[in-house]
Parts: C-alpha cells; sequence; structure tokens
C-alpha cells in the first residue's frame, strides 16, 4: 500500500480522490441496510468493503433474525438479561431496539415482492420475564445446507442494495481511518484500494459497519476471558472499526460480551467448525477427564460462559480445551454436530455424512479402547474410565447423578460402551463479538465522555447493544434496526460543503 502523507495519517486530507454524501464501511447486514435506508432518504452513498463479495457475519451465520410479538414484553426481557448478567445497559437503546425490531418482518418483505418468512424458535432464556415476546425468523429461499438461511437474507439485502437502487459497492478496499476536520467531526476515510491510499470525502456521515474483533487473537486476550478462544465467524472481522473509532475519540463498552459456541479447531480452515451433538450418547470432559456440565442446557450463544472457569492452584483453565466423547454407536448415526455447516468454515467444507473423512483427517480422535483413547487426549485414563463407568450406570437407571441431565427413557440410549471410542477437542467458538465504540438510540459514536461524535454512526455487533448474556438472531435484528436508523440520520445530516 502506498503510505499517505504524515497528514493524511493524522486525520487531515487536502485532496479528495472521491465523494459522496455517506460512507458505509462494511458491506455485511448492517452496511447492507444502513446503506438501503441512507439511500431511500435521498442521499447519494457508497459502501467499502474490505474482502472480495461482502457478507460478513451475515453471510455465515445461520441467518436468523429477532422479531419481538410486542414491546413492552421485550423491552422486559432484554432488560432482565442485562439485570441477570450485571452487565452496562442503556435503556433508551434497548427500547428503541424493542420498537424498532417488532418490525423487522415487514421491513424486511418489503425490499421484494416475493420474500417469504418463516418462524423458528424463540427466547434463549425462557425463564426470564417476557420471554414469550421472543420470535425469530428466517428468509425462506431455494438454497440448500447450513448457511442457506443466511444466504437467502444476503442475497436479498444485495438485490435491495446493488440491483434494485444501483447503490457503488468497493470490494477488496478496506477502511483503514477516518478524517476529522479541525473541529473533530468525521469528514471522510482512507481506503486501500489496489495497494493505494483513497481519500473518500463524506458530505454527511460516515456509518461504521465493520464488523467485530472475534478474528484478532490480541484483542480477544485483552478483552475476553478465556483462552484460546477461537473463531466461527467471518475471518476478516479483526476489529477495524473498533480501533479507527478509538482513534477519533470513541468511547467502548461491552467489549466482554460475545456470542459463543463451542467448536473444532483445525489447521486447514482459519475458521472452526461449530459442534452441536444432538445425541445424547456422549459427554464432555475437562482436560482432567472429569464432566464439568449438563451437556445438553448450556444456552447455545453462551458457551463460553460454562468453560471460562480458571483454576487459580493448578494455574490453567481445565476445560479449554475439553474434550466431547462418543462411541461407535453414535458415530454410525450421521454427522455427529447438527451444526457442522455453520460459520465460514461451515460454508466452505462439506462435512461427511458418517464421519469417516473427518476421522481419516485426524480431526476425530480415534481408539480402540478408553484407557488408548484418554492417552491420545492426554487425561488420566483411570479418571475418564471412572467418569465412563458412572455416566453408563446412570444411563441405564435413567439419571444423571452428577448434573442432573435429563434423560428419556422411550429415546435412544446415552451409553456409551460400543468401542471404538472416540474424542473431539473442543473450544469455545465465537459467533461474533459484541464490544466497540458506545452508540446511543440514534446510531450516532459516544465518545468516552458519552458526547457524539459529529458525523459518526455504527450499526451490527460493532459496539452492539448486547452485554453478557445475548438473546440468538439479536446481532442480525440489531443489523436491521441500528442500520435503518444509522442510515436515515446519516442522511438526514447537513452537508459539510
Amino acid at each position: 500500500m502506498t503510505q499517505p502523507s504524515e497528514s493524511t495519517s493524522f486525520g487531515i486530507v487536502e485532496n479528495w480522490d472521491r465523494e459522496t454524501d455517506v460512507v458505509v464501511a462494511g458491506y455485511g447486514g448492517a452496511g447492507a441496510v444502513a446503506a438501503i435506508e441512507a439511500h431511500d432518504a435521498g442521499a447519494d452513498v457508497l459502501i467499502v468493503e474490505s474482502t472480495e463479495q461482502g457478507g460478513g457475519n451475515t453471510l455465515v451465520s445461520f441467518g436468523g433474525f429477532l422479531c419481538p410479538t410486542n414491546v413492552e414484553d421485550a423491552v422486559t426481557y432484554i432488560s432482565g438479561l442485562f439485570e441477570l448478567s450485571l452487565s452496562e445497559k442503556d435503556d433508551s437503546l434497548i427500547r428503541t431496539f424493542a420498537e424498532e425490531s417488532v418490525k423487522n418482518v415487514e421491513w424486511v418483505k418489503s425490499l421484494r415482492p416475493d420474500v417469504e418468512v418463516h418462524s423458528y424458535g424463540g427466547a434463549g432464556f425462557p425463564q426470564v420475564p417476557g420471554a414469550d415476546s421472543m420470535k425469530k425468523y428466517i428468509v425462506h429461499g431455494s438454497e440448500k445446507g447450513g448457511n442457506a438461511f443466511a444466504k437467502h437474507l444476503f442475497g436479498l439485502l444485495c438485490h435491495a442494495v446493488e440491483e434494485t437502487r444501483g447503490i457503488p459497492v468497493m470490494t477488496r478496499a478496506p477502511a483503514r481511518r477516518l478524517v476529522t476536520n479541525a473541529r473533530g467531526a468525521v469528514v471522510g476515510l482512507v481506503v486501500e484500494d489496489q495497494g493505494n491510499a483513497v481519500a473518500v470525502r463524506a458530505r454527511r456521515a460516515v456509518i461504521l459497519a465493520t464488523g467485530g474483533y472475534e478474528s484478532d487473537p490480541r484483542m480477544l486476550r485483552n478483552h475476553v476471558k478465556g483462552f484460546p478462544i477461537h473463531s466461527l465467524g467471518h475471518p476478516g472481522n479483526r476489529g477495524d472499526g473498533v480501533r479507527m473509532a478509538q482513534r477519533v475519540g470513541a468511547g467502548l463498552w461491552h467489549m466482554n460480551g460475545v456470542s459463543c459456541g463451542f467448536g473444532l479447531k483445525v489447521p486447514e480452515f482459519e475458521s472452526a467448525f461449530a459442534m452441536l451433538f444432538g445425541h445424547p450418547a456422549h459427554v464432555y470432559v475437562d482436560r482432567n477427564g472429569r464432566r464439568f456440565v449438563d451437556e445438553t442446557r448450556i444456552e447455545g450463544h453462551a458457551g463460553l460462559l460454562a468453560v471460562d472457569y480458571y483454576d487459580a492452584q493448578a494455574l490453567k483453565y481445565p476445560r479449554i480445551p475439553f474434550y466431547a466423547i462418543f462411541d461407535e454407536a453414535l458415530r454410525s448415526k450421521g454427522r455427529i454436530s447438527h451444526m457442522a455447516g455453520i460459520g465460514a468454515a461451515g460454508a466452505a467444507y462439506e462435512w461427511s455424512r458418517d464421519n469417516r473423512d473427518e476421522i481419516e483427517k485426524g480431526w476425530i480422535i480415534r481408539a480402540g479402547t478408553l484407557g488408548e483413547l484418554a492417552r491420545k487426549i492426554g487425561v488420566d485414563p483411570a479418571s475418564l474410565a471412572d467418569t465412563l463407568d458412572r455416566w453408563n450406570r446412570d444411563a441405564r437407571q435413567g439419571r444423571d447423578g452428577q448434573f442432573g441431565r435429563s434423560m428419556n427413557p422411550d429415546g435412544p440410549s446415552a451409553c456409551i460402551e460400543s468401542p471404538p471410542y472416540y474424542a473431539v477437542t473442543m473450544h469455545p467458538a465465537l459467533i461474533n463479538t459484541q464490544g466497540g465504540p458506545r452508540r446511543d438510540a440514534e446510531a450516532r459514536v459516544l465518545d468516552a465522555f458519552g458526547e457524539p461524535i459529529e458525523g459518526l454512526y455504527s450499526a451490527g455487533e460493532l459496539g452492539s447493544l448486547w452485554g453478557l448474556l445475548y438473546q440468538g438472531a439479536g446481532n442480525i435484528a440489531e443489523c436491521m434496526v441500528f442500520g435503518r436508523i444509522a442510515g436515515r440520520n446519516a442522511a438526514a445530516e447537513t452537508s459539510r460543503g
């Protein structure tokens, strides 16, 4: 990349290479929605995207979005998540999200006359008051595979951006620096385009929709407890928007908030594979060979909270990694994970139906005896044998004496006793991070003292409203809600000449 001048690096540009009313940095769900809304409000819009095709985490997610049934119950439920987790909350932001998110289905349907949406689930934490208001939706279509609904949704957004509205998109053009004027207002950004620094003037505003920092190991170590943590999401989410916003004075919040499942990390892929076992004949054991949780009651987006325990006596994270243990009976029933097709790695690789390819690759560890399996994964053989003996006794009696895991006496056997035996090395695997520059209910980015930074807006997981407890499908809903708000408000800014 040709280095910009020293003055450009510090936010002063004498000659602009390109101008528009609103510049949107990032072409995932949030960026697409913001661009659509700004365009429809009468602004000229340019999208800049660091990758070749865009999509971000929206394209590699399950593709679900939240549309609550009513505002007041949604406010109660979301507020409850903050109160229970002791995360910092903003009541006005929560109310705005609730008021706008109830319109999400209607808004999605407005993008194209033939759009079909279907409801598929509800609250991640049904014990919290107001949970009945949570309703999740997907966009129906013809795609197949784990990311099918995400492809339907992002395809719809792309159609609205590129075909219906003709909004220009610069791809392979990562944003590098925000540009400010003498009074600190954001007036544009510097983009890298084919190795050159291109200064883009934003006559009205810049909208940051660059995603989180789940693929930046340094930021994760500094802000999220647990190590190592891998990512299921888009490899391009490296915290660029966080750093750019910090440089112009943004205050940060929710940096320890993540949406996190469990995954298998292999050298062949930068992202991890999502691991979610549907069959009961499996247990999770820690690095000491012992069970530590009811495997079936870990909320799918709160996996890190189940394993980020640090043993201050042993001086290690005994549950990172941990191991999923199962036998030949489960292996032969089909893909071990219902979610292996979700995420960036899942979108690029088709998991074999009988798991044999993954055994051959060494991703799934196989052994003829439990003792051999224990040695291969580095746990005490006697401890693992005791764990499985107790589990099998409990499974035959239909009662988990350790953690009260539910047993279905009329369902498939939960016993693990048919050799060969298998293990999958499991890590916390981020769906996405939530932290970043704090925004207000108008989608304006706030400085470290809580004041809006003139000319700067944000949307999506970058500085998300969600804290330590996350409601599934809430991030794409947030892309829609604050994408719309950011787009409208950015377009309404007075042109700076």
